[in-house]
């Protein structure tokens, strides 16, 4: 979803290798889905690195965060709106947060909705730029080990158990670490991917530099999300992209069953 990653409602990265995509370019036994304009996507954070007054909120998007945290005499400012998914709320031990509900794949299908998308997902790759600090220019970050499980009744759910963001500032590690579930409904052609709405969310994500853990901010329900992406779907094997240059792959898994 772009819980994709300005800071996981953030920009993204370029595309990505999927299946057979017109327009998109050749990579191995994939090809690159064209980004379109308009949609959001990725995580959108800033942290100040000196010890200026507060810096403005940057908004991040699906899968994206939002965090606001004083750290010594610095302050740092994150608004994630949960790119790649629906968002969130407070974060829980990876043993108490619920699995995605299973439903019966006699379920009826929304009309209009592609089959190949239904079913459930890990993500195996992703990227997105991000805005970790005020003061700095975006950051690309990656990460893997995103659930989703898509309903045929255009419900959904998102899965984040320590899915970790990591990238590099200046030769110091920076890490995004996302926990919880989010529901969320959506709707599909067989282009373009629509988040309608996070309906209800757990999930948080915890940012780190150097320094250690400087905020912790939990995701928010959005009932008028409709957060817009490109991806391309074939058999075991999906891709999503958005102009904002987030970019994910994904692999199907059996968790509720394969309806492709």
């Amino acid at each position: 979803m772009s819980n994709r990653v300005a800071l996981y409602e953030p920009s993204r990265p370029a595309t990505i290798p999927v299946g057979p995509h017109r327009g998109g370019q050749q990579v191995g036994n994939f090809r690159t889905v064209p980004l379109r304009r308009g949609g959001p996507g990725q995580y959108h954070g800033t942290v100040s690195d000196s010890s200026r007054p507060p810096a403005k909120s940057v908004v991040v998007s699906l899968f994206a965060v939002a965090a606001t945290a004083v750290v010594a005499a610095s302050v740092l400012t994150v608004v994630a709106v949960a790119k790649a998914g629906p968002s969130r709320g407070s974060a829980a031990e990876s043993g108490e947060r619920p699995s995605p509900t299973p439903r019966e794949s006699g379920q009826p299908r929304a009309a209009g909705l592609p089959l190949c998308l239904v079913g459930s997902w890990l993500t195996v790759e992703e990227q997105s730029m991000v805005k970790f600090y005020n003061d700095a220019d975006p950051i690309l970050f990656s990460s893997s080990g995103r659930h989703y499980e898509f309903r045929p009744d255009g419900t959904g759910t998102e899965r984040q158990d320590n899915v970790t963001l990591t990238g590099t500032h200046q030769g110091n590690e920076l890490k995004i670490v996302a926990n919880g579930t989010n529901e969320f409904k959506w709707k599909a052609t067989d282009k373009q991917l629509t988040y309608l709405s996070r309906t209800n969310t757990t999930i948080t994500y915890s940012f780190y530099d150097q320094r250690g853990l400087i905020a912790t901010q939990p995701q928010e329900a959005k009932q008028d999300l409709n957060e817009v992406d490109d991806y391309a779907c074939e058999g075991n094997q999906a891709a999503e992209t958005n102009p904002a240059g987030y970019r994910a792959r994904w692999a199907r898994t059996d968790g509720s069953g394969v309806y492709g």
